[in-house]
């Protein structure tokens, strides 16, 4: 049994092999939160709070392209085929080249649905491996470390927006936290480090570190930090400038605001080592490394901004922006009943609480990061970091005090960063801000709970901190390896070293799991093998540079009115012909122009039109925050096997609109002349839009539209655009 123990603690001992083992372990958690997406991987994606699919289908076929652009050498990178003829358009929303890390999955299997579910399980398996990491790093033991990990993995903000895959990227954001960390510490000097060179023999207390780790009672190092071999610190310019450049590939938004909050929150790290030349290299070698990386992208994005005149309305903004009582509002009812107490109004669209009990223990653990030696800057940078963050979130709304000097009194901390930040003011969602402050309320929870470990206090536990900190002086590990021997030699003092735990374990369970997401539903998509007839008469028959139209062309301004086009992307990743239609951050004038003279047709009957989600600013279609919508979305047919009913009559829809019809245009309808003029090649029309008689009755399709094909199960027809006839 000795030996089964030596060996267990040996495999344990390695750094890489415990680093795969969390990882592992967090994936675990992944798998269990997204059910049941393991059961369809390969055949339909999750929409997490969303109303509609609309936005996951857009991020699904941004993977496709940055896959079909590494491959072909990312030749037309930015001139992705939507909004045909605009140049561009890849550009007009967040490009995501990180997706290109599963782009070999797409290459191999041909299945972009598999390689999407991979990229998101991916991420969210690094958000709690990377949280385990840094919380190791600042002096945690394992179990508090892997609890803050978890509670990163399942942060309600990354659960309600996990519709939208690029918000829920926390894992650049902590990397690049923990290379700053590691940028003020200074490194060690020989005689302070072991002899494997693993970390120092006792707890550091050089003031030159903003950190320093909280030693054990009795003198161990079961709390000692994790600090970076001399190789890596050496390195600690590529892996801050890379990390930070990460973020931006991942999320633009994070990308930006990370930038923001990080300069005021490191104030709190600052030592000696400002004065030294090495240290400012290391900065600017950082800088250059990210400079990089971000460069190539908003160079393109500042271009296009101003080619486009790219704005955003300011009572779009406000509108968008976060109240105080909205962080008492969770997406999914907590643990512990009886702490939400959000605004009425708002109760069922702004679930941006991280949980209560988390708000509970934020003051704690402040001031319990504060009284430690070991961590005190660290809960200043954090609590900094948190403050700020809510602040900004509320947007214009939050101004300076009227006591303020008059420089600032009246002012808005939100709106100067809008006039001196570059691209900050086409940040239309001030409340995504949240995101940190759920991050800062976890870490300083976790500092509260730690007042829970026995071993931070030596009253009544000196028994059995003794064979722990033996432990501790022969392996850097405190798992249960080393429990598992203290209970072979002394079973009587290891049982009592388990009881006094009870306490933390339960605690940091409860808060753990407060606010655990729901079930996720799925939306299923087809795979290459069950295309729809007309899907490939165009991969097959036309050439593949031909513009295609597909009809109808949403009449609304919501994210929902968008989700018919984009399934027609995704079906476009099959047949790669560019739509003139599309779906983005921003819309092009001429995909708009279009659009507006598509919606001037016949709408009699209908007293009152949906004017729920009107356009607040040209080309910008604002999401429709939901959470848990009582009603099962209506969805646009992304499955061949879906066809529907001819509708022969133009019947009102569940919101009173009377869809679209070819019928229903006047004869001179300006919409159809200008969508006959955009250069399309090809229309797809579904029949409950037009029949092959409404296109022969009408004046602006007679002798422009020449039926081509007909797809009876999906009940599609295929015209080819003709030019006009001469004079």
């Amino acid at each position: 049994m000795r030996n089964v123990t030596t060996t267990l603690r040996a495999a344990i001992a390695s750094p890489h092999r415990r680093a795969i083992g969390w990882f592992c372990v967090y994936l675990a958690v992944a798998l269990v939160a997204t059910r049941p997406l393991v059961m369809s991987l390969g055949s339909a994606i999750s929409y997490g709070c969303e109303a509609e699919a609309t936005v996951p289908l857009f991020n699904l076929w941004t993977l496709w392209w940055n896959a079909d652009r590494a491959a072909q050498g990312f030749a037309g990178y930015w001139t992705a085929p939507i909004f045909h003829p605009v140049r561009g358009t890849f550009a007009f929303s967040e490009a995501q080249p990180t997706m290109m890390l599963v782009a070999p999955l797409v290459w191999l299997t041909g299945n972009r649905v598999l390689a999407y579910n991979v990229y998101q399980l991916l991420i969210l398996t690094l958000n709690g491996w990377s949280g385990q990491r840094l919380l190791r790093r600042v002096g945690h033991r394992p179990w508090l470390a892997f609890c803050g990990g978890a509670m990163g993995e399942l942060l309600p903000f990354v659960w309600w927006q996990l519709g939208v895959v690029q918000l829920t990227t926390l894992f650049g954001i902590i990397w690049t936290i923990h290379s700053l960390l590691d940028l003020f510490s200074t490194p060690l000097a020989p005689e302070e480090r072991g002899a494997g060179g693993e970390g120092p023999l006792l707890p550091s207390v050089s003031l030159e570190s903003p950190l320093t780790p909280n030693p054990s009672p009795q003198g161990g190092e079961g709390n000692k930090k994790e600090e970076p071999s001399p190789a890596r610190r050496h390195l600690v310019w590529l892996r801050l400038g890379g990390a930070f450049g990460l973020t931006y590939w991942l999320c633009n938004y994070w990308g930006l605001f990370l930038a923001i909050l990080l300069v005021p929150a490191s104030v709190w790290l600052w030592n000696r080592r400002l004065l030294r030349v090495a240290f400012w290299r290391e900065v600017v070698l950082a800088g250059l490394v990210a400079g990089v990386m971000i460069l190539p992208i908003a160079s393109v994005q500042r271009s296009l901004s101003k080619e486009h005149t790219w704005s955003r309305d300011a009572g779009l903004i406000v509108a968008l922006s976060a109240h105080a009582r909205d962080l008492t509002d969770t997406p999914w009812p907590p643990l512990v009943p009886g702490l939400e107490h959000p605004e009425v109004g708002r109760a069922n669209v702004w679930p941006l609480g991280g949980g209560g009990l988390k708000l509970l223990l934020l003051p704690l653990g402040l001031l319990a990061a504060v009284t430690a030696r070991g961590r005190r800057r660290w809960g200043l940078f954090v609590a900094t970091l948190g403050l700020i963050a809510f602040g900004l979130s509320l947007g214009p709304n939050q101004r300076f005090s009227e006591i303020m000097p008059p420089g600032l009194a009246g002012q808005s901390p939100y709106e100067w960063l809008q006039r001196f930040v570059p691209g900050f003011s086409l940040i239309r969602s001030p409340f995504r801000f949240v995101l940190f402050v759920q991050l800062a309320a976890v870490w300083l929870s976790v500092e509260a709970l730690d007042l829970l470990d026995p071993r931070r206090w030596k009253r009544g536990t000196q028994s059995a901190e003794r064979g722990m900190a033996e432990d501790a002086t022969r392996s850097p590990s405190t798992l249960s390896p080393q429990l598992l021997s203290s209970a072979l030699r002394t079973p009587r003092s290891a049982f009592r070293s388990l009881l006094v735990q009870v306490p933390l374990l339960v605690a940091s369970l409860i808060v753990a799991l407060e606010v655990l997401p729901a079930g996720q539903r799925l939306y299923p998509c087809s795979t290459s093998r069950d295309l729809p007839v007309w899907v490939l008469w165009l991969r097959d028959s036309a050439q593949s540079d031909e513009p295609i139209a597909c009809l109808p062309f949403p009449t609304g301004y919501s994210v929902g009115d968008y989700e018919a086009t984009a399934v027609w992307m995704y079906w476009s990743t099959f047949h790669r012909h560019p739509l003139v239609n599309g779906y983005s951050g921003f819309f092009p004038q001429s995909f708009l122009t279009i659009k507006d003279g598509l919606e001037q047709f016949d709408r009699s009957g209908v007293e009152d039109e949906d004017v729920d989600a009107k356009p607040d600013e040209p080309g910008v279609i604002e999401p429709q925050l939901k959470r848990n919508p009582p009603f099962k979305p209506r969805r646009a047919r992304v499955n061949a096997s879906e066809a529907e009913e001819d509708d022969v009559d133009a019947m009102p829809d569940e919101k009173g609109i009377v869809p679209p019809q070819l019928k229903l245009y006047p004869w001179h309808s300006p919409g159809l002349a200008k969508l006959n003029a955009s250069g399309a090649v090809y229309a797809v029309v579904p029949r409950t839009f037009a029949t092959r008689d409404d296109v022969w009755a009408h004046p602006a399709t007679k002798f422009r539209w020449a039926w081509v094909t007909g797809d009876e199960s999906a009940q599609i027809d295929i015209y080819r655009i003709e030019p006009p006839l001469a004079e």
